[in-house]
């Protein structure tokens, strides 16, 4: 081999890199768990990462203005909004000298009102970078399309059927199966016994014959990755997990392909899409001031006006309407925790403390309105990152954030005799499981429909009509077969120090060191949903798209540990022995909270038990009556408990596509104590930590709160936001027409690419937005200076407040106003003039 070759294919796999940043992370259904998309592009401010990606994906970075003119039409956006964010990207707007149009005054910033409302939209964005079959024919680019994600599915999709010679890696198996693929015209696949052995041969090999320079490789590569991004992405997530495929032999199977179909590149000018041309300054002023004023206007008129119309270009607008929607949302939410009454303080009873999720925000509401009862944020996971392994063994699951190693396993064990359990779970099991192989053999869905067809049709018609009624008899049926047993979880490895960290960073992070009262919960949560493949996306993003009870389970027993506590003491924080930690989970989509563990209940803490429980089955009632408000096909009239059964059935319906919105409409990170927000309907909008700046002194809890459960809370709100502004690009397409490809994901139809991000049926119903596609505020009680140093320390926070993926607020205490963070410094939340950027539009 000689160096240059060597060489070469070094500096290809660098541009492979290079190219794969426009790519998002795509986990596989069983695991799935929210990303930013363009996470790759988070170096960049927001707004020229969204101008970026659609450059490569041709894909809107926000709604239309349509929509906008819509949402203003209903209030949802005022004029004082949109001045604001114009006076925020212009600071000198408001000296600008009136203007003098037809005979009336008018202010540069009302004439640029006037243009967000009445001017001319924009046109629709274009892939900018674009391959060379995309250019010859778009039939060849779909026909290449087509046969990449026909090989990636029969090589990832983990069909009964495996793909000949998988275990040789994908490529060397595509390259001995593709000489014979019959589908392809006879030049092509003369062509095609000639590729190389070396897939960065192959690839070299094809940019050669395409005339692809080395300059502008990467943004080739780039346009080839995203033109299916679904399958690129899963590749790219697989390619250190031993799959047996990366975006190298990826690439070399489509570019070998686009060589072969592709005998004559284009020329050099039809390089790039001719994008269709925006009206220019003068036009908008000519158009906007005959529209207000029905008459033509003098030239100076006209050019004093398209001065200033210059300032604000066309593709810009849409961005504008985006921060004056979010503006609206940010200032009614800070206006409303600044004016709050912080309620009287009252010794509880009990100590709630839930996930951090949105869900839990209205469980919480309504649980506090009993009286009696404190609540308390923390991240689902509950600080104990482990790798559990349940009863009946199998796969462990890592029940942690993804930016986290479990470091402990953690095993359940039954507290009796569980044969009676095990045996009929295993039966049960292995008739699933033969029923699928049977299903997805050669013959075998032969033979199953004339030996079970007689019962399938009937069963399938009563799950459809009465899935309440099914489901209830599938369950007591498996409860019948396989009874459930009491288990206890082992947690004998992990040595005390650890435990206690645990401990102490629970209970320091939220502020509970003082007056506990005689129940302290632990309330993970999950979702049950039937023929789901996004459940996990219903589930816990803290506990990695599981659900969060083992972790409650394993934090109950650390924190009930006479060890622990006595080590606890000697930090400042004394529970008291009559301070029982229970384990209980929320099922999100029925709403109902079960308190987990009974077996390990002391008869002294039965009857808070029972208070307990009676409560929390309230608390469901109300927020599942709250939640049927929202929730297609819900009845109009509903008491609490028909809302309660109404839920229920949902969870159960095989058929239904709205089962519950998940973390639809997720604004907000609240990182406080709970009192800034008690009394508050957040609407199930906001992500709530708790936090008490006087227990952190060094700031070690605001870091890790930050660091963690922040950037996660980002990771969902990127993932909701685009999957609603861009939904052909980043969302999933409609539910109706999903299939599952193994583990990997889901096709809209039969074929083609993987889908990436949410359905659009965990967005929007019909033409209405259930989530409004907003960044993320946050806002944080604590010292600036505290906060600053947080921020500085971590590079990754840097960039997302610098670079506008979130917007942060704060104050230091409840008696100070709301601050608005700037790359200036801090400003004061409403001082719109002083808060200036790096990159401020002035008029010319």
């Amino acid at each position: 081999m000689t160096t240059a070759l060597a060489t070469r294919r070094a500096q290809l796999r660098s541009d492979i890199r290079l190219a794969a940043r426009a790519l998002p992370t795509h986990y596989p259904l069983g695991t799935f768990i929210a990303v930013n998309p363009l996470a790759g592009l988070q170096t960049m401010p927001f707004e020229q990462a969204v101008r970026r990606a659609s450059d490569v994906y041709g894909m809107r970075g926000t709604l239309p203005e349509e929509l906008y003119r819509a949402l203003y039409r209903q209030g949802r956006v005022t004029d004082a909004d949109l001045d604001d964010v114009l006076i925020r990207r212009h600071p000198n707007l408001a000296d600008e000298p009136h203007l003098n149009v037809g005979g009336a005054t008018t202010t540069a910033i009302e004439l640029l009102r006037a243009d967000l409302l009445h001017g001319e939209t924009a046109p629709q964005p274009l892939r900018r970078f674009v391959t060379h079959a995309e250019r010859a024919s778009a039939a060849i680019a779909a026909d290449i399309d087509a046969h990449a994600a026909t090989w990636c599915a029969a090589f990832l999709g983990g069909g009964s059927w495996p793909m000949p010679g998988r275990d040789k890696g994908f490529y060397p198996a595509w390259r001995d199966l593709v000489r014979t693929e019959r589908t392809l015209p006879r030049a092509v696949r003369r062509q095609m016994i000639a590729i190389p052995e070396r897939a960065d041969d192959a690839i070299l090999r094809a940019l050669d014959a395409l005339g692809v320079g080395d300059d502008e490789r990467v943004t080739y590569l780039q346009a080839h990755l995203t033109r299916l991004p679904g399958w690129a992405a899963h590749i790219q997530w697989g390619a250190d997990r031993a799959t047996g495929i990366d975006l190298l032999q990826y690439l070399a199977m489509r570019l070998s392909y686009e060589a072969a179909f592709v005998q004559e590149p284009a020329p050099a000018e039809a390089q790039e899409p001719r994008r269709p041309s925006a009206p220019t300054a003068r036009d908008r002023a000519a158009l906007l001031l005959a529209t207000s004023i029905g008459a033509a206007v003098p030239e100076s008129e006209l050019t004093a006006a398209a001065r200033i119309l210059a300032a604000m270009p066309v593709a810009a607008r849409e961005m504008v309407w985006q921060q004056a929607f979010e503006s609206h949302y940010q200032n009614r939410l800070l206006t409303a925790l600044a004016d709050a009454t912080p309620p009287a303080r009252t010794e509880a009873h009990t100590q709630l403390v839930t996930c951090i999720d949105t869900r839990s925000e209205g469980l919480r509401r309504h649980l506090e309105s009993h009286g009696g009862y404190e609540t308390l944020g923390f991240a689902g996971f509950f600080a104990v990152a482990i790798r559990f392994t349940g009863l009946l063994g199998g796969d462990s699951a890592d029940l942690c954030p993804v930016l986290i190693s479990p470091n402990h396993d953690v095993h359940e064990h039954a507290a009796a005799n569980p044969a009676r359990q095990i045996r009929g779970a295993t039966e049960l099991a292995a008739a699933e499981t033969a029923f699928h192989h049977a299903k997805h053999s050669l013959t075998g869905p032969f033979t199953l429909a004339e030996a079970a067809g007689w019962l399938a049709a009937p069963l399938a018609a009563a799950k459809t009509a009465a899935p309440a009624t099914v489901g209830k008899f599938r369950h007591r049926l498996r409860d019948l077969i396989a009874p459930s047993t009491a288990t206890v979880l082992a947690i004998d490895g992990m040595p005390l120090g650890e435990r206690v960290l645990f401990a102490q960073t629970v209970l320091q992070s939220i502020g509970l060191v003082r007056d506990f009262g005689r129940l302290l919960v632990l309330c993970g949560h999950h979702s049950t949903t039937e023929n789901n493949p996004y459940q996990a996306s219903l589930d816990c993003g803290a506990c990695g798209g599981q659900g969060g009870g083992p972790n409650a389970r394993t934090a109950a027993l650390i924190l009930n540990d006479p060890a622990v506590r006595d080590e606890l003491r000697g930090a400042g924080i004394d529970v008291p022995a009559q301070t029982l930690v229970v384990a209980a989970v929320h099922d999100t989509a029925t709403d109902r909270v079960t308190v987990l563990d009974h077996h390990l209940i002391p008869s002294s803490h039965r009857d808070d038990i029972a208070r307990l429980e009676a409560d929390l089955a309230r608390t469901g009632e109300a927020l599942a009556a709250e939640r049927c408000a929202e929730l297609p096909g819900a009845p109009r009239r509903r008491s609490s408990a028909r809302a309660a059964r109404h839920v229920a059935s949902r969870s159960l319906d095989w058929a239904q596509v709205y089962p519950e919105w998940g973390l639809a409409g997720n604004a907000a990170f609240i990182i406080a104590p709970r009192e800034i927000s008690a009394g508050i309907d957040l609407q199930r909008r906001a992500f709530l930590h708790s936090y008490d700046a006087d227990v952190d002194v060094d700031g070690t809890a605001l870091e890790t709160i930050m660091t963690a459960p922040l950037v996660v809370a980002q990771w969902i709100n990127c993932q909701y936001y685009f999957s609603t502004v861009a939904p052909d690009t980043f969302g999933a397409g409609s539910k109706a027409i999903h299939n599952v490809v193994g583990d990997a994901g889901v096709l809209s139809g039969h074929v083609g690419d993987l889908r990436l991000g949410l359905p659009r049926q965990s967005v929007r119903f019909g033409d209405k937005l259930i989530h409004e596609p907003q960044r993320l505020l946050a806002v944080i009680q604590a010292p600036l200076s505290r906060i600053d140093s947080v921020i500085e320390r971590n590079p990754a926070l840097r960039q997302l407040f610098d670079n506008d993926w979130v917007a942060l607020a704060a104050r230091e205490n409840s008696h100070d106003s709301w601050r608005r963070r700037t790359r200036t410094g801090w400003r004061s939340w409403l001082d719109t003039r002083d808060t200036t950027t790096e990159d401020k539009e002035m008029i010319p």
